[in-house]
C-alpha cells in the first residue's frame, strides 16, 4: 500500500501542477479536487487491503464459502472487495478524506471504519449473486 501511495502522490502532484486555468479560484478547486481523489485513490488501497483480512474473520464469509473451491473463493473475494472499495467513496466525508490526506494513522481509521460498515452488506450481495 504505501508503495501505490508512494507512486501516486508524485504522479498525482505533477498532473494536478500541469492544469493551467484562467482563474486563480478554478486552480484551487482544480487542486482541491486533486487531492481528495488522491486521497480517495489511498483510502480505497487501504480499504481493499483491510478488506481481505477482515473476510477471512467474517462469519457470513467462512459459512458461505466452506464449499467452494479456491479459486471460486479466490474470485468471490475480489468481487466482495472490489464492492467494499466502491462503497468506500459513498462512506467518506470530505473531510475525512483531507484527514486522510494529512495523517496515515486516520487513514487506516478511515479504512477500518468503511471496511466493518460495509463487509457484511458485500458479503451478503455476493454469495446471493
Amino acid at each position: 500500500m504505501k508503495k501505490l501511495v508512494a507512486v501516486f502522490a508524485p504522479l498525482t502532484l505533477a498532473l494536478t501542477a500541469c492544469v493551467a486555468t484562467d482563474s486563480t479560484s478554478t486552480t484551487a478547486t482544480s487542486t482541491t479536487v486533486g487531492a481528495q481523489q488522491l486521497a480517495m485513490a489511498a483510502v480505497k488501497v487501504g480499504v481493499q487491503a483491510k478488506c481481505v483480512t477482515e473476510l477471512e474473520n467474517n462469519t457470513y464469509w467462512k459459512t458461505g464459502s466452506k464449499l467452494l473451491t479456491d479459486a471460486k473463493k479466490q474470485e468471490l473475494q475480489t468481487e466482495v472487495c472490489s464492492c467494499v472499495g466502491e462503497k468506500a467513496t459513498t462512506s467518506v466525508t470530505a473531510t475525512e478524506l483531507l484527514i486522510a490526506a494529512m495523517d496515515k494513522t486516520q487513514q487506516a481509521s478511515i479504512a477500518s471504519k468503511v471496511v466493518t460498515s460495509t463487509l457484511n452488506a458485500c458479503v451478503v450481495e455476493t454469495i446471493q449473486n
